[in-house]
């Protein structure tokens, strides 16, 4: 396809700041996918397969930052890993048929995702600002059908997975925010690569907007990593962003915004 200067302006724009916003905390992909299907004109079921092209570069970038950093522990991370990447496989496919089906029914259950999420994160506020002080893990059995269940709707939507992945490491695990981000990081690309894989052999990639952006969203995650390791006072800054961001997820998703303009114009 051929995009105007205006085009690749705000895929750069939205991509930017869709790999701060993903490294930090989640739910980047709102940028992206709209950038895709309201500028870059694409169908919403081939926004949602082109996006996985920045989230992966993005991802990658992201995740190397962490661990140069010397941050991080992965220790015992199979058990939550092998169910997310099973659960994106069957989230991928799913996608595929629901994509070509029924676009809106798919912005419905994000919206309804996000609403749940928004209640989680500021019921306990003090969650995400200070260390976890869990001492115990959920029970195996448990942790892994919750995995699969993230990995299910990181395979079908990608939107949002950084986020439901937050909340439930710092519920249901031990580590705290900065590491649940690298945990984060590594799950998403692990998940991820099924998902891609299914996407192209389904013709949904539209490679030039998917690799423009990646272009910026590799810049963003490189800087928000930084962040995320060497400043006092991330915490703060990544639970504002979580909660800016579900509120236009919300708006978006549910048609609210639509339903003002269609009301007052």
């Amino acid at each position: 396809m051929e995009y105007t200067v205006w085009v690749y302006v705000v895929l750069l724009a939205a991509g930017f700041l869709a790999g701060i916003i993903n490294t930090l905390a989640g739910n980047g992909s709102i940028l992206t996918i709209t950038a895709l299907s309201a500028v870059a004109g694409l169908p919403v079921g081939m926004a949602n397969g082109t996006n996985r092209v920045g989230v992966t570069f993005q991802v990658l970038v992201g995740l190397r930052t962490f661990l140069k950093s010397g941050k991080t522990d992965f220790k015992g991370i199979w058990k939550i890993a092998v169910p997310t990447v099973l659960g994106s496989i069957l989230g991928a496919y799913t996608a595929v048929e629901v994509g070509k089906a029924n676009d809106i029914w798919l912005s419905r259950v994000i919206g309804g995702v996000m609403v749940f999420m928004l209640f989680l994160v500021l019921n306990n506020p003090k969650k995400w600002v200070q260390e976890n002080t869990n001492t115990k893990e959920l029970a195996l059995p448990w942790l892994m059908i919750i995995f699969l269940a993230v990995g299910f709707y990181g395979g079908f939507v990608q939107a949002g997975v950084g986020v439901i992945m937050l909340v439930v490491l710092m519920s249901a695990t031990t580590y705290d925010l900065t590491n649940a981000n690298a945990v984060k990081l590594l799950l998403t690309l692990l998940l991820n690569i099924p998902a891609f894989a299914i996407f192209i052999l389904s013709g949904q990639i539209e490679w030039i907007a998917g690799l423009t952006l990646s272009i910026a969203q590799m810049i963003g995650a490189v800087w928000a990593a930084k962040f995320a390791v060497g400043h006092p006072k991330a915490n703060y800054w990544i639970r504002a962003i979580l909660i800016g961001i579900i509120i236009i997820a919300i708006v978006r998703f549910l048609g609210i915004y639509d339903f003002v303009v269609e009301k007052l114009f």
